[in-house]
């Protein structure tokens, strides 16, 4: 993020303020403040409303912000996996939810209801395999789309997740980008965030 973003939510973090009001507060021009304000608009950081020929901007609140973010359930017991996605997707359009184990993962699938699933094979007390069964089970998470992510690699553990209804398969280790792509992909149709 920006420093003069940073500026202007901290001036925000006061209340709704007008363009003018803003600007009296910041060290920017009302045309560079305005560039700002409204790019952090289509973020989704900041709102705004006219009442006559007067703007006045406020802050979205944390949960409409996260609202806005396309929820990512990771499922692996490997913490080096955990950071590689956290750290390359962009934050500004991704909430990371991180589960341990497959009993973990199926706990947060329902408590938080994530957009889509990035799902291990091989984990401790429950593996990928049986939550996938599980998901299937529920009409609320029948549909939900899960990629796995394994370095099971063979045709016989493909064809397996494949017959359990899965959306997607990738094998470890992974380009990022491509995750994020694939992720992109299945949401598309879906859900329209994309």
């Amino acid at each position: 993020m920006h420093w003069r973003e940073k500026e202007l939510l901290k001036v925000l973090k006061t209340g709704k303020l007008t363009t003018t009001e803003i600007v009296g507060r910041v060290n920017m021009s009302k045309a560079t403040a305005l560039k700002y304000l409204d790019d952090m608009k289509e973020r989704n950081l900041v709102d705004g409303e006219e009442i006559g020929t007067t703007k006045i901007w406020y802050l979205k609140t944390q949960e409409e912000i996260v609202e806005n973010k396309i929820k990512i359930l990771v499922a692996d017991d490997d913490k080096n996996v955990m950071n590689i996605i956290r750290y390359s997707l962009d934050s500004d359009k991704f909430e990371i939810l991180e589960a341990a184990n497959g009993k973990e993962a199926l706990g947060m699938v329902f408590a938080r209801l994530p957009d889509i699933l990035i799902l291990d094979i091989m984990m401790p007390g429950m593996d990928g395999y049986v939550v996938c069964e599980e998901l299937k089970k529920h009409d609320s998470t029948k549909n939900l789309p899960i990629i796995i992510l394994s370095a099971k690699a063979s045709v016989d553990d493909k064809v397996k997740a494949m017959d359990l209804g899965i959306d997607d398969y990738m094998i470890k280790p992974f380009d990022p980008r491509e995750l994020e792509a694939r992720i992109k992909m299945r949401l598309k149709p879906a859900n329209g965030k994309y």
